[in-house]
This record gives structure tokens, C-alpha cells and sequence, in this order.
């Protein structure tokens, strides 16, 4: 199923949709100030394809004696096309040096999928569930 085509809302607003880039923290790599983000905004509004909306770490699985280390950070964008969107992102995030294992993810068809970072390509439309993309 097609997505629908992007026209004003009575607000004059366009339609946008949801995504979310998942970003390993992997050591030595830090992005302490969080630039990456500003880098992925900045690339997205001069292409007029969207906006970051926010972003946050998120903690991976529970070690032994109950502790979770962040796993990886995850930049929440809202988009005007989807498609359009999936292409900036590829070529900034990989320009950005990002880790083998960055998702960008969005919706198609009403399933949830996402693209894998795998330098020097991406894995395209991998099956997720809950959030979890399916290994």
C-alpha cells in the first residue's frame, strides 16, 4: 500500500511521519556533545525533508549484579517523505562515521522495518518487532 500523498492539513501544515535512528555507543567513539544529532537536523532541514524531534539514550541488556550500560542513542525525526528521508540519512550517517549497526527505522506498509548499517552498505527493510529488529 502506497503512502498517502503529503498535503496540507487544514492547519497548513503538511503531513509527516515518525522515525527513529538507533545509534550503537560503541567505546571510543563518543559523541560527548551530541553533534551528530545537530548534524542529522541540520541535513534534514536543508533537504525540507523533516526535522530531529529529540533524542536520548537507551540502556542495553541487564549484566550481572543488575547493572545496564547505554546501549545506544536514539534520534526520534519527524519526516514530510519517508523514502527521501531513508536516502539523506544513509549517505549523512555513513559521512558521519556512525557504527556498523545503526537502524534507521520507519514504517512501510504498516509494518514496522528497518535499514541496517553494514559499511560499506545498508541491509534494507529488515523485519522488526517491538522494536527489536528480527536476527
Amino acid at each position: 500500500m502506497a503512502q498517502p500523498p503529503l498535503t496540507p492539513r487544514a492547519t497548513g501544515y503538511a503531513r509527516t511521519q515518525f522515525m527513529v535512528v538507533k545509534i550503537p555507543v560503541v567505546a571510543d567513539m563518543d559523541d560527548l556533545y551530541h553533534q551528530r544529532e545537530d548534524r542529522i537536523d541540520q541535513a534534514l532541514r536543508a533537504r525540507g525533508l523533516g526535522t530531529v524531534i529529540g533524542w536520548g539514550d537507551s540502556l542495553g541488556e541487564t549484566r550481572a549484579g543488575g547493572s545496564r550500560r547505554v546501549a545506544y542513542t536514539r534520534v526520534d525525526l519527524d519526516v514530510a517523505d519517508i523514502e527521501a528521508a531513508r536516502a539523506a540519512l544513509q549517505q549523512v550517517l555513513a559521512a558521519l562515521g556512525t557504527p556498523a549497526g545503526t537502524e534507521i527505522h520507519y514504517s512501510r506498509d504498516g509494518a514496522s522495518v528497518a535499514d541496517v548499517y553494514a559499511p560499506p552498505e545498508w541491509r534494507l527493510a529488515q523485519p522488526v518487532v517491538r522494536g527489536l529488529r528480527q536476527r
